[in-house]
């Protein structure tokens, strides 16, 4: 927080603050920098940590892999958390709900392959461009890509029935 009020003491401009951390991270932001004054805001970058962020510690917008490869799912389910932020039950059962249910796959986004698992769901996701890499040997194990394409899978045949559900 010293560091980030120091650097807006010189850069002025400076009018939010983006935590890529986990849940104590964004609540440590909050509480220290962002509820400071009224015009800082808060971004999650964080994948998982979505709900934490919008609806316990007031974010105003996400930064995510996910919403890369299934945007339709992530802005459910940032509209579910900025109404749950406001007190609405349902769309807080909702969003956790959403929420888990993309876990897995958000899940992604904390590790050193997280590019190439997005990539790689992208192009399950139709997407063939996203098949090129600068390196033959940047991709996915066997047992990674199984999982991943087993996993979205999952995601997306819950998301069709979800959908239909609500």
């Amino acid at each position: 927080a010293d560091l980030f009020f120091k650097l807006r003491e010189k850069y002025p401009q400076l009018v939010g603050f983006k935590e890529f951390g986990g849940a104590d991270a964004l609540s440590y932001a909050a509480e220290n920098i962002t509820e400071t004054e009224e015009e800082l805001a808060l971004v999650v970058g964080v994948d998982t940590q979505v709900f934490h962020g919008i609806v316990n510690c007031g974010a105003i917008g996400v930064i995510t892999g996910i919403g890369n490869v299934l945007p339709d799912a992530v802005l459910k389910l940032y509209e579910l958390c900025i109404e749950a932020s406001n007190g609405i039950v349902n769309s807080r059962n909702m969003a956790f709900e959403l929420s888990e249910a993309l876990k897995v796959l958000s899940t992604f986004d904390e590790g050193p392959d997280l590019v190439l698992f997005y990539k790689y769901l992208l192009k399950l996701n139709g997407e063939e461009e996203y098949n090129f890499n600068f390196y033959k040997s940047d991709q996915l194990s066997l047992s990674q890509a199984k999982f991943a394409e087993k996993q979205f899978n999952i995601f997306n045949e819950w998301w069709k029935n979800w959908q239909q559900n609500h």
